[in-house]
């Protein structure tokens, strides 16, 4: 897939697009999570306490501010400390998930579960590992790709559910942050002084990144994702003008 392997070769290939030595992929899990995330249970590879405490902290993100202060405090609250190794996090149109997972699948790999537009690899045991704050409970945490959601690399390769995702409604510049059902838990427009949000891509990566969900082959979740945005973005409008109908009947 170009645009992954052009958004890979942006973030300093996070997305491994590598080989990795033998010795190595000896150690590293390849699990097929086939359950995660269509069965209420299926997703057994998520970090429950680490996902809750990111809801928390997402909810408190306030999302009207200046964009370099909103990305940080979203890589904050999705538990991964801000440095080097995850400034390519919500930054662009494809790692806009906050996956938190048990540490017995940090270091699972993308061979068996073969998530499409994914490096046949994809491992990332060592950056979730390294860039984790500890204190947010057991497990990790990494930005993971929504490519090919909700068949990614969050419920796929790792088995878990996001604890959130940044979308960017409809490709405008209104974010939200929702949960793995699609319930929002933060919303707003962030604003820049030096171009467009998010650095990497602007407009294009928002457009890029809405696509992906609108145009998800899961009818189901992508109509859960249309919902949310239409709830902040017009659920206001919507009941003004409902109730303005009423007022004139």
């Amino acid at each position: 897939d170009t645009a992954v392997q052009d958004s890979c070769a942006r973030t300093r290939s996070l997305c491994m697009n590598r080989p990795i030595a033998s010795s190595l992929l000896l150690a590293v899990a390849v699990a097929v999570n086939h359950d995660c995330p269509h069965q209420a249970n299926g997703c057994g590879g998520t970090a429950e306490e680490r996902a809750e405490e990111a809801r928390r902290r997402a909810r408190l993100v306030s999302l009207d501010a200046p964009w370099n202060e909103v990305r940080e405090a979203v890589v904050d609250a999705c538990g991964l400390q801000v440095q080097q190794s995850t400034s390519h996090c919500f930054q662009d149109f494809n790692h806009v998930d906050c996956c938190t997972m048990d540490s017995t699948r940090q270091h699972e790999t993308n061979e068996a579960s073969r998530v499409a537009g994914m490096h046949a690899v994809n491992y990332l045991g060592s950056h979730i590992v390294d860039a984790s704050i500890s204190e947010r409970g057991p497990g990790g945490s990494w930005c993971t790709c929504q490519i090919s959601s909700p068949e990614d690399v969050c419920h796929r390769q790792f088995g878990a559910r996001t604890a959130f995702k940044l979308v960017w409604c409809r490709g405008t510049g209104f974010a939200a942050l929702l949960d793995d059902y699609a319930n929002v838990l933060s919303h707003g427009k962030p604003t820049s002084a030096r171009g467009e949000p998010p650095a990497m891509g602007g407009a294009r990566a928002r457009e890029q990144s809405w696509r992906v969900l609108d145009e998800s082959k899961n009818a189901s979740w992508a109509s859960r994702w249309r919902a949310a945005c239409d709830e902040v973005q017009y659920g206001a409008k919507a009941e003004a003008a409902e109730a303005e109908e009423h007022d004139e009947l």
